[in-house]
């Protein structure tokens, strides 16, 4: 057997074994538990959000989202199941109510990671 072809079995059989690795670690898969929020703002006046709902792990939580721009992807957080948004016009949700509580509901599982809400 020549050095190549040596060099060339070692290659395959690491490539494999690497593979192995990354499948056997549990690696997440884009929207199968739960979604980050993307929200946009066409009324073009509000500044935040506040958000209530399950996370990813069934917990409830709340949290305010600061959404400075038309198009706002709020990556980081979870989201599945029941959920309420409340919008406002300032940071830190303060300020006026843009928009009354909206409710969504998650699909814990989807192609994308992005859950669309739109004022």
């Amino acid at each position: 057997m020549s050095i190549t072809t040596k060099i060339a079995k070692f290659g395959a059989v690491a490539a494999t074994g690497a593979a192995l690795t990354v499948l056997a670690s549990g690696a997440a898969f884009a929207g199968s538990n739960g979604q980050q929020l993307r929200f946009y703002d066409h009324q073009g006046d509000t500044y935040s959000i506040f958000v209530a709902g399950y996370n990813q792990d069934g917990q409830w939580a709340t949290a305010c989202f600061n959404t400075p721009n038309t198009d706002n992807y709020i990556g980081g957080w979870w989201w599945k199941g029941d959920l309420t948004w409340t919008g406002h016009s300032a940071g830190g949700c303060v300020g006026e109510a843009t928009t009354p509580q909206k409710w969504t509901t998650v699909p814990t599982s989807q192609s994308s990671d992005w859950w669309g809400i739109t004022q």
